[in-house]
């Protein structure tokens, strides 16, 4: 099947869309994707923030025979999936560290005697023997990742499980479709390589969100950003008092004074970062998705699964670190189609945080050498290599060991492993206690040239998201370009570079 070429009409998709979902019409690319799903092809789909991707899995769910397997990254979204599947009618479920364990047992033997539609689970769980087994006897029509771009830009960083989910098709004979909003050609490209996927069909719609003006102003991270932001939600029309606000901050402690700030000036939200309680990010998220809260202030864990329909603003508070990651989380206003803005501030000062999450994820090799050396040291006097000892006040060795993990340098036992693994989601709490040697040399010499090359590309895309910040050029068109789209102008007269007229009073001199 061509890409180009759009496929004809699928009178029965169209009819499950209309019967179990009301909806009259497809979206653009959702009938092309399913309909090359359908007649067992693998494909990739890039549509937009909003533009239905949860739809392209979950009709085939009621087309095909068989189950049809959901590979999401976080655990904390799963369960709101399977509760609208089920609602749906679909027989849905999950398996995550999260179930309790007669769930988990129930979810296995619905698998077991496939009677199971939908099943939700991280790409870590898909490596469990137990359930490997279970999938390999089971009747799949379809293996589905969901967020696909996390196989290129996190399987690098922190969720090496995603590159390894390939190793499913070994013993499962379906096709598999991989679906995200945000992917550079070159991401594509990885992502068909990682899943091998044969002679792939794809879907690539359009990136251009013309109800968004994007918005660059130069400021000093303090007051002068929070009065801004409060003008222009005093200024804002009539018709967005009703609708939602996101405010996206780069770390916890400024999530907290942001939203303090924000609310002493009367605009008043709530606050959402990783290391709130599970229950309570949930409660926040219910809050904001039913309409009970309109402003949430938030890092980026807040994002995947959020579908709020009525974002009228997406404020930066400052710029993340890659382009992909700013145009998901910017792109999250207007998913209505009405009139919106992307504002984000900028002062040189504000790559300190993104260079330093940078170092973090993707030390330097030299770093991570001296943590082997150490290591080595400790081993060769006869010493336990502790993992608390190890590791240091505020885990920052963590990834060091990650890469140590992979080069083949080092032995880690399992369950320290799986923590080291997936320390960001569990970063606020201790390595957990091991029976055997925690941490063993292989006398191995690292191989460290995916690092050097993880390194490479991180340090790109934070040189083009400073270069978005400071081009005197149209920024949309400048989006549209990076992202691997030909903008058919070069101008878009919606954004602060485009437009005539200076941007709100309320901000201050563009960059």
């Amino acid at each position: 099947m061509s890409p180009e070429n759009e496929s004809p009409p699928n009178p029965a998709a169209r009819a499950v869309l209309r019967d179990k979902f009301g909806f009259d019409g497809f979206r653009p690319g959702q009938e092309r994707l399913i309909t090359s799903v359908l007649s067992g092809h693998d494909t990739l789909g890039v549509l937009p923030t909003g533009g239905g991707k949860t739809l392209c899995y979950q009709i085939p769910a009621f087309m095909m025979d068989g189950l049809v397997i959901v590979v999401s990254p976080l655990i904390s979204l799963m369960q709101d999936q399977v509760d609208r599947a089920r609602k749906l009618g679909l027989h849905a479920s999950s398996l995550t560290s999260q179930d309790p364990k007669e769930s988990q047992q129930r979810t296995e033997a619905a698998i077991a005697d496939g009677t199971l539609d939908l099943l939700f689970c991280s790409p870590e769980r898909l490596e469990a023997a137990r359930l490997r087994t279970l999938l390999g006897k089971a009747p799949v029509s379809l293996i589905t990742i969901d967020e696909a771009h996390c196989i290129s830009e996190w399987g690098h960083e922190f969720r090496p499980a995603f590159r390894r989910i390939h190793r499913l098709r070994s013993i499962i004979a379906a096709p598999v479709l991989a679906v995200t909003a945000t992917a550079t050609p070159a991401v594509r490209d990885d992502i068909t390589q990682v899943l091998r996927m044969t002679d792939p069909f794809r879907v690539v719609t359009s990136f251009d969100r013309p109800n968004i003006r994007w918005l660059v102003a130069r400021s000093r991270a303090g007051p002068d950003r929070i009065r801004a932001m409060v003008r222009l939600v005093r200024g804002a029309p009539p018709e967005c008092r009703e609708r939602a606000l996101i405010v996206y901050a780069p770390t916890r402690r400024l999530v907290v004074a942001v939203r303090r700030a924000l609310a002493s000036l009367g605009v008043i939200g709530d606050a959402y970062h990783a290391a709130l309680p599970s229950e309570e990010r949930q409660a926040v998220q219910q809050r904001f998705m039913s309409g009970e809260s309109n402003v949430v202030v938030a890092t980026c864990a807040f994002g995947m699964g959020i579908d709020r329909g009525d974002v009228w603003a997406v404020f930066h508070y400052a710029f993340p670190g890659s382009l992909e990651s700013y145009y998901q989380e910017a792109g999250r206003a207007g998913r209505d189609g009405a009139q919106s803005m992307a504002l984000g501030f900028v002062h040189r000062d504000d790559w300190k945080v993104p260079e330093a999450f940078l170092d973090r994820a993707y030390p330097r090799p030299r770093d991570v050498l001296k943590v082997l050396q150490r290591i080595e040291s400790m081993c060769s006097r006869g010493s336990v290599v502790s993992p608390t000892a190890l590791l240091g006040p505020g885990s920052d060795k963590v990834p060091h060991l990650k890469w140590l993990m992979r080069s083949g340098a080092i032995r880690v036992d399992p369950t320290l492993s799986e923590w080291i693994d997936n320390w960001p989601d569990r970063e606020e709490g201790e390595p957990p206690a091991v029976s055997g040697p925690p941490v063993t040399p292989t006398g191995s010499a690292p191989d460290l040239r995916p690092l050097v090359a993880a390194r490479r590309q991180a340090v790109g895309r934070l040189r083009a998201m400073q270069r978005y910040c400071g081009r005197r050029g149209c920024r949309r068109m400048a989006l549209l370009r990076y992202l691997g789209e030909v903008p058919g102008r070069r101008s878009c007269g919606s954004c602060d570079r485009c437009e005539r007229r200076r941007s709100p009073a309320a901000l201050n001199q563009p960059a």
